[in-house]
Order: structure tokens, then C-alpha cells, then sequence
């Protein structure tokens, strides 16, 4: 599998809820709740009661991350093309080692988390396809008989719009583009 990651300047906790403000400090913190950052999030009752770190949350967190491990469990090998630094090269570094090693026979996926503008699509020659729901999940697009391509540019309207999420929602997609 080769993933494809935009660079991004962290600035939320990993354990923040999805739908929490930038700057989130996170429902384990002792400042949860009462940050700055809190001010307006849908969360911050539920933070500053402990209610993320409640049994039947942990419960669904393990749960979670065990669809995820599942979800990987046939996967071999993981390439991950990533810089610091955008217009470096990464879609195109990511594209071609994919078509590369799907040419030799590999069953390859291509997972664009470009989110911001998603082009693995276009470079990989599958720009206006659709993916397709099932009971098990999304069914990604098949440039080729050996490249499954998934990007966020299937599920727009328009392929090629940009789509500004980051922290724990867009972390909250490439979970769901995983599992």
C-alpha cells in the first residue's frame, strides 16, 4: 500500500474528539474543558466531566483501533511519502512508485490523503470516477488491475475542489478511507 500525506502543522491533541476546535487540547488533559480552545466546542461539557474517558469509551476506542488493525492485517508493506514542505513532489513521487510497482505484478493501493487538493486522481488517470458504498465499506477505484486508487476527489461533487479539514475530522477520513 503507498499513502500519500500532505504536509500539516499539528495542532490539535491525537485524542480529540472530530468535531473539536483547532487547538484542542484533548478530553485526557487537565485542561480539558477549561483551555482557551474550549470556548464554543460542542465537547467542552463532556470534557471537563471526563466523559471520553468513560468505560464504554475506552470500550469503543479499543474497538476501534481493532477494525483498524484488522482492517490492515493483510497489508505487507507500507510506503509513506511525506515532506514538510508542499509543491515538493509527493503526489507525483507517490504515483509513480505506485504505478511502478503495480506494472511488476504488486497489488498496490493508493491512498490520497491530500485532502487540501487532492490530485493523486488526476496523475493516476482516474480523475471522474466514482467509489462505490458496499455492506463492508468503500470499494476504491481500480486504475489498473493491480492499483486501487482512494482519494477524498471521488466523494466531491467537483474532483478537483479543495476541502479544508484537519486534525482529528481529517484523521476521522483516512480512518474510514482505511477501514
Amino acid at each position: 500500500i503507498t499513502i500519500h500525506q500532505q504536509s500539516e502543522k499539528r495542532t490539535m491533541s491525537s485524542a480529540a474528539p472530530s468535531n473539536a476546535n483547532d487547538g484542542c487540547v484533548g478530553p485526557t488533559s487537565q485542561e480539558a474543558g477549561k483551555a482557551a480552545a474550549c470556548a464554543g466546542c460542542p465537547n467542552q461539557g463532556a470534557c471537563s466531566t471526563g466523559s471520553f474517558s468513560s468505560p464504554a469509551a475506552v470500550a469503543a476506542k479499543e474497538k476501534e483501533k481493532a477494525n483498524l488493525h484488522n482492517a490492515l492485517s493483510e497489508v505487507s508493506h507500507v510506503v509513506l511519502v511525506l515532506s514538510g514542505k508542499g509543491g515538493v513532489g509527493k503526489s507525483t513521487v507517490s504515483t509513480q512508485v505506485a504505478q511502478s510497482l503495480s506494472s511488476r505484478g504488486y497489488s498496490v493501493g493508493l491512498l490520497d490523503v491530500d485532502i487540501c487538493g487532492p490530485s493523486i486522481p488526476r496523475m493516476a488517470g482516474v480523475l471522474g470516477r466514482e467509489v462505490h458504498q458496499s455492506q463492508s465499506g468503500w470499494t476504491p477505484v481500480y486504475a489498473n488491475p493491480n492499483l486501487a486508487v482512494m482519494s477524498i476527489s471521488f466523494l466531491l461533487e467537483e474532483g478537483d475542489a479543495a476541502v479544508v479539514w484537519r486534525g482529528p475530522r481529517k484523521n476521522g477520513l483516512i480512518k474510514q478511507f482505511l477501514t
